[in-house]
């Protein structure tokens, strides 16, 4: 089984705006929403901590990590300068998560060239990587 890598773009703990007014001002459609308070889903009773507006794909995308950040900054750097005022007031971030799925393969690569570098530095938002193992915990047991 291969390993899965999810890269998203985060925006996190806006109280002021709503998630619909971020995705007309972006232009851009979320992947998903989060609202403080609500069902984070419908089945589960764990509620949003905070408001979150998700852009990115979801989980089981076969691109890689580069295809992945191409495809993200390829929609957000026209919007740089609403992203900056954004950041200024809430958590922005790139949120990468791993699933690691067998010890044979080695792990997905993780590679931050200069045009991301150049963006975070213009956006000024952070980097967050998550790594699970799933089926590896299951098989320790």
């Amino acid at each position: 089984m291969k390993h899965d890598l999810s890269l998203r773009f985060c925006i996190w703990q806006y109280e002021d705006v709503t998630h619909e007014e971020i995705t007309s001002t972006l232009g851009l459609l979320p992947y998903k929403v989060y609202v403080k308070g609500e069902h984070v889903y419908p089945q589960y009773e764990r509620l949003a901590k905070d408001s979150g507006w998700i852009y990115g794909t979801p989980y089981n995308n076969p691109d890689d990590f580069v295809t992945q950040m191409d495809k993200i900054l390829d929609a957000l750097e026209p919007k740089i300068p609403i992203l900056r005022e954004y950041a200024e007031k809430y958590h922005c971030e790139f949120s990468c998560a791993i699933f690691i799925n067998n010890k044979e393969e080695s792990a997905p690569r993780i590679y931050l060239d200069k045009r991301y570098n150049a963006f975070i530095r213009e956006v000024n938002a952070i980097f967050d990587v998550e790594i699970y193992t799933p089926d590896l915990d299951d098989e320790e047991e």
